[in-house]
Parts: C-alpha cells; structure tokens; sequence
C-alpha cells in the first residue's frame, strides 16, 4: 500500500510538471502586437562567452581548499531557429537574421562553489552587483536584457554570430548601444522587447590542457515584456530557461566580444544554447502538486518508521 502511495505521488508530479513544461511564446516582428510565430524553444546560432574572475588550478572545498569566489559570466546570443513542440514543427519566421534579428545579451555572476586543478562548478550567489544590470531603465539587477533589431535595406547586422572579425555584438547598454561604430540600422542597434534576472544557475567545467567542455542551466525571472512584440503575458510565461553547453577548442580563438572586452588570462568560451519557457502553474496545479509531495513525504516517513521497527501508525 505504501509502496503504491509513493507511486501515485511520483506518477502524480510527473504528469503536473509535465503538463505545464514548455509553453509557446508569441512574436510579432512588426510590433504592432499581431503575433504570427509561436514557438517554445529558440535555437540559438552558436556564440561567444567571457568568464573573468576565474582562477584556473585552484582547489575550492574540501579539507585545505580555498573559499568559494566570484566569476563574471558574459555573453550574447542571437536566434537561428524556432521550434513548436505542440504542432510539432519548426516554425522560424520568415525574415529572421535577414531583415530582422533578434539578440540575447547575458551578464552575471556566478559562484565558484567548488573546484580541482581540471574541474569547476558554479552556481548562483545571493546578490548581484549593479555592474552585471544590462537594462538601467527597469529596476532591480537585470542579468537578461532582449533585442529586435532591423536589418535596413543595404544594412548589415551587427550581431555576427561565429569566430573573427565583425563578432562584436552592440547590446548591452540600455536599450540601444551607439559603441560598436560603423553603418547602422536606420532604427539603431535594436529595441529592448524583454529583461530579467537571475533565479537559477548550476554549470561545470572539466578541462584537459588547452581544451575543455562543460554544460549550463540558467534560468531568469522575467520582469519586463514589451507585449508589442512578445506574447508572453497571455501565456502565463515567467521564466526563460537557457540550457547548453560550453567548449574551449584550439581553433576558437575571437578577438573580442560584443561589448568590446579582450581577455588576458581566461580564453573565450564556445557556447551551443536554446531557450525555452516556464509557465506559472493554475492554483489547481500548484494543489495537485501539494498533494504529491506530501503523498512523497508521507511515504517517506512511513519507510523510516518501519525501518526502525516502529508502527506505521505512530507517523
């Protein structure tokens, strides 16, 4: 019987969670609010990442280790491809990275809450500093600031996604950044459309000599949506997810990265990424969800207590 409790419990938070993963998210690139594109995960074309602060060869934790320290995590994303898993199919709209582009820019610190000579794990501290706020005009520490940025006729983006020269991303100051130089859009360098910060982060690294590869999760609060744009209120959406993973190869060496920083000591990191989204679950969901963790618990306590030879009964 206990054993079949913890089963319904079990098979009870699946389905919830389940249920409610991966909302879509709609866009309008005309920002007239007439959303044609709805998608639940965004594929982003591969990009470049900065970490300062980190201290390759320490050891952090463990009997004589050093405390945990900070990092600083930058980067700059930019769309390739939509995904609707609910149809399913890819639903990119027509025009992306060709009359318009839509670009990601991320700042934030991290915690380096343990770590070997060839390995590191990071996770989240429990402030940020005011450096990492990618959008000023919104309160709060802003980790997640988005862009739509047209392409005008004869135009050129200026979100380059690869390796070498022209990768310089111009985001990240305010809502338009004029640092980058050269010819632009005839609108500027894009119109911020979302912002949010950081509520989850757990990444790691293991290198071996030059190269290295690890894996991210980091998850932001949204706290600003332009709904001329996003369709992102309406589908109870309240957070972006960003998943991938991160590679230090030989022959991935950027100059600079989108806000012009040159690293010294810490190499640029390869990033492979995709956002998708988190709905706030219905009181009913957050009810079931309720149960299934105390029909969880109530397992659980009946196991020890039998362990212990004690009576089902007394839990």
């Amino acid at each position: 019987m206990k054993q079949l409790k913890l089963a319904l419990g079990s098979a009870l938070l699946a389905s919830t969670m389940a249920a409610h993963a991966g909302p879509t998210v709609g866009l309008d690139p005309t920002g007239t609010g007439a959303y044609t594109t709805y998608a639940d995960l965004w594929t982003n074309v591969t990009d470049t990442a900065l970490a300062t602060g980190f201290i390759p060869g320490l050891t952090v934790g463990g009997p004589g280790g050093a405390l945990p320290y900070l990092t600083e995590l930058r980067s700059q994303m930019v769309i390739g491809t939509m995904t609707n898993s609910n149809i399913p199919a890819l639903v990119t709209p027509a025009g992306l990275n060709s009359t318009f582009e839509i670009s990601k820019v991320v700042r934030f610190q991290e915690l380096v809450d343990a770590q070997t000579p060839t390995t590191a794990h990071f996770t989240m501290p429990a402030t940020q500093s005011a450096a990492m706020d990618v959008d000023p005009l919104h309160a709060g520490v802003q980790n997640l600031a988005l862009y739509l940025d047209r392409i005008g006729p004869g135009g050129v983006s200026k979100a380059v996604p690869g390796n070498g020269a022209s990768t310089v991303r111009c985001y990240g100051q305010g809502v338009t950044s004029a640092g980058c130089g050269g010819i632009g859009d005839p609108d500027g360098d894009g119109i911020m459309i979302l912002s949010g910060h950081l509520v989850f982060n757990d990444a790691s690294f293991t290198a071996s000599g030059p190269v290295g590869t690890g894996s991210f999760d980091s998850r932001f609060m949204i706290d600003y949506v332009d709904p001329l744009y996003l369709d992102i209120v309406s589908g109870s959406v309240f957070s972006n997810k960003i998943t991938g993973t991160t590679n230090v190869p030989s022959f991935f060496t950027p100059t600079s990265m989108w806000d012009g920083a040159v690293p010294t000591t810490v190499p640029f990191l390869k990033a492979d990424s995709s956002d998708s989204f988190v709905a706030v679950p219905e009181p009913a969901t957050l009810a079931l969800i309720g149960l299934g963790f105390a029909g969880l618990a109530l397992s659980s306590r009946r196991r020890g207590a039998s362990s212990m030879g004690g009576s089902p009964m007394a839990a």
